[in-house]
């Protein structure tokens, strides 16, 4: 392998429906043909990053976004009785009892379930985006990336079913059932992954281009309960895991998504609007960083799409 043909991979990582904005950076990727050798995800970045290996172009995820958020199935699913209102659309007496009781039901739950929503509601979402097929027959090679609850270890899916493996990548720990596989207890990949950079290094890549999507990591409020404060200790300690592995990466886009609650669905063209805005952004480095072999076949699909 030499520097004229260098393998380039792409790290989506987590951050729950801020995770959309892994759309609208994928979308300027492809318009400007950056094209990637290999992709890995953690959480949404999986759904996202799975999709799209599969052939899913950047306008059809979008499509599908904007299908499945507007559905029954989601409507009436936990995830989104989760979400916080956003100002000015403010449900009725009807609507603010059942959230009450919605939510008062969750978090009674985790004091008996290790999550406040079981695992077979939360898989018709991976089900609408994700085929069932091999990880091994997707178009673009891809990895998903998920935490053994049990050995502490990081497991990378790059066989099997690519539907139960992007499942496991996006249990977020507390809020889904862990999904079991085997002797494995499967939980978020952004536990010990949050972009996984150092999973593409290890696949080969050459150049990592990565995707973060968290939220500002500055204090909002007042700390006020033993709650609050384990809280944020696990915030700056998943800050620091993430920048450590970010040092990493040749590329880091940072779609800054402020302070969105990670159900919040509702901004979902915002966060692909962020995206966009972040991919542009980065596109003199991305251009300045592609191997010679790229940049040539950059020009002449830039020639030909003008």
């Amino acid at each position: 392998m030499t520097w004229f043909d260098k393998k380039i991979g792409l790290a989506l990582g987590g951050g729950g429906a801020r995770g959309l904005a892994h759309i609208g950076v994928l979308s300027v990727l492809e318009k400007e043909g950056v094209a990637v050798d290999m992709i890995a995800g953690t959480s949404m970045g999986a759904i996202i990053g799975a999709a799209y290996a599969c052939g899913v172009t950047p306008k059809e995820l979008e499509k599908k976004a904007a299908d499945y958020l507007a559905s029954p199935a989601f409507r009436s699913s936990i995830i989104h009785s989760l979400a916080p209102s956003r100002n000015g659309d403010k449900p009725g007496p009807a609507g603010r009892i059942f959230r009450f009781f919605k939510s008062g039901f969750h978090r009674t739950r985790t004091l008996f379930k290790p999550g406040a929503i079981p695992v077979y509601d939360f898989r018709p979402m991976i089900d609408f985006f994700i085929p069932e097929i091999p990880i091994q027959e997707t178009r673009i090679p891809f990895r998903a990336v998920a935490t053994d609850l049990v050995t502490g270890n990081p497991v990378v899916f790059s066989e099997g079913s690519l539907q139960d493996a992007v499942l496991a990548s996006c249990a977020v720990p507390g809020a889904v059932d862990p999904f079991r596989n085997g002797e494995m207890l499967l939980s978020d990949g952004g536990i010990i992954s949050l972009v996984p950079v150092n999973v593409l290094k290890n696949a080969g890549a050459d150049m990592v281009i990565a995707v973060t999507v968290d939220r500002n990591i500055s204090l909002k409020g007042e700390l006020k309960t033993a709650a609050d404060v384990i809280s944020r200790a696990g915030e700056i300690t998943a800050d620091r895991l993430k920048n450590h592995e970010l040092e990493k990466a040749d590329i880091v886009i940072r779609a800054t998504m402020r302070d969105f609650h990670w159900a919040d669905f509702s901004r979902a063209s915002d966060f692909i609007r962020d995206g966009e805005q972040a991919a542009r952004k980065a596109l003199k480095e991305i251009r300045r960083s592609l191997p010679p072999k790229r940049k040539l076949g950059y020009f002449i699909r830039r020639w030909f799409n003008s």
